[in-house]
């Protein structure tokens, strides 16, 4: 029988390989338009387009478009390390959803949402003066990421209510600007349109916002609950400043630094604010540094333990202590007859209020349960 030359298996195993890369190239070729567009940046240039790119790991929203009335957008199950990109104006038409409702919701582990785009809630269309409890508003922009994510650079604007309503961990905001100077219009009876239209909500845990700037009528950042969230750099403008609280009933709050903000125009500076007959919970190790003040018409500094249906009664009765209260560097100006600082706490609730550096004018003070420098 006739052997095989020497090189016959070699050349053999040769053509096998040829054949299996072959075989690969075409199923590549052959591959569905949908598994191409997987591994491609997917647009989003109208609103059906949201729901069509929610699997994809690169994403592209262009404006201008419009996302109809009463429709929102929901990803809050992206992919993880998913990229989105903004420009262009997205503008959300006006419907009859509530505050139970978010026009955007935004999840997932790893995810980047950047770019120099508009998000606009068209909330002329909505506002009356009475924010959540008048005619029916949605909220803005729910955030529920981990792992790293990261906003920044776009703007937001108009939002009927609140801006970002923020859960999830590990997430950073960063040079965004929330704008609803709009807001600042007033009815014919001297009321400003805009209301509860907060900047930041966070009930999270390792969250940084910084280098963003807020124009609206309410907090600029409300810290509901959670820990290790950092506040810094940023310009408040008008709204109610920036807030710990309110703070309900058995809620924990520690480890919150608020540094090197600005806020003017706005009816308090800085505060801390628990709810009216807390039996427990804690606010703890909490850094307001390096402050500036402007034209503050309310209080500059304020710590209260009498809040109740988003009013005070103007008596403390608390369980919950607010406890190592750092405030270094706070300065500026307070409108005439307004407080430099105001603290109403129930016995023995409020400790550890290390102050230095309080120079906030025209000096005006009550303080009740503790009596830090500068009161």
């Amino acid at each position: 029988m006739t052997q095989p030359p020497d090189n016959y298996f070699i050349i053999k195993n040769y053509q096998m390989l040829v054949d299996l890369l072959l075989l690969a190239l075409f199923s590549a070729i052959a591959a569905s338009p949908l598994d191409l567009d997987k591994r491609s940046t997917c647009t989003v240039a109208s609103y059906a387009d949201f729901a069509s790119c929610a699997s994809s790991t690169s994403i592209a929203i262009t404006g201008p478009f419009t996302v109809p009335a009463n429709k929102v957008v929901d990803w809050s199950g992206l992919k993880s390390g998913t990229k989105i990109t903004l420009t262009g104006t997205v503008t959300f038409a006006k419907g009859t959803l509530t505050t139970s409702d978010f026009l955007i919701t935004v999840g997932g582990s790893g995810i980047t949402f950047s770019g120099t785009g508009t998000l606009d809630g068209s909330g002329a269309s909505y506002w009356d003066g009475k924010g959540s409890s008048g005619v029916a508003k949605p909220k803005m922009f729910k955030v529920k990421t981990t792992g790293g994510s990261k906003f920044s650079g776009f703007t937001i604007k108009n939002t009927p209510v609140h801006c970002f309503s923020i859960s999830g961990s590990d997430t950073t905001f960063d040079g965004i600007t929330i704008n609803n100077s709009a807001g600042d219009a007033k009815n014919s009876a001297g009321t400003v349109l805009g209301h509860n239209t907060d900047g930041f909500d966070v009930s999270a845990t390792g969250i940084t916002i910084q280098n963003c700037n807020v124009h609206n009528q309410d907090d600029c950042l409300a810290v509901n609950k959670g820990s290790n969230i950092n506040f810094l750099n940023n310009v408040c403008t008008g709204g109610h400043g920036i807030s710990i609280g309110s703070v309900a009933n058995g809620v924990t709050i520690d480890s919150v630094t608020v540094s090197g903000c600005t806020i003017s125009n706005s009816a308090n500076g800085v505060r801390i604010k628990t709810d009216y007959g807390n039996t427990s919970g804690s606010v703890s190790n909490i850094i307001y540094k390096d402050i500036t003040l402007e034209n503050i018409t309310g209080y500059g500094i304020v710590v209260r333990q009498d809040y109740k249906d988003g009013s005070t009664v103007g008596t403390a009765v608390s369980k919950m202590p607010i406890k190592t209260v750092t405030l270094t560097n706070v300065h500026g100006t307070v409108a005439s007859g307004a407080y430099s600082v105001f603290i109403l706490c129930a016995t023995g609730e409020c400790t550890g209020f290390n102050w230095s550096e309080i120079n906030v004018t025209t000096k005006k003070t009550s303080c009740t349960g503790v009596k830090p420098t500068g009161c």
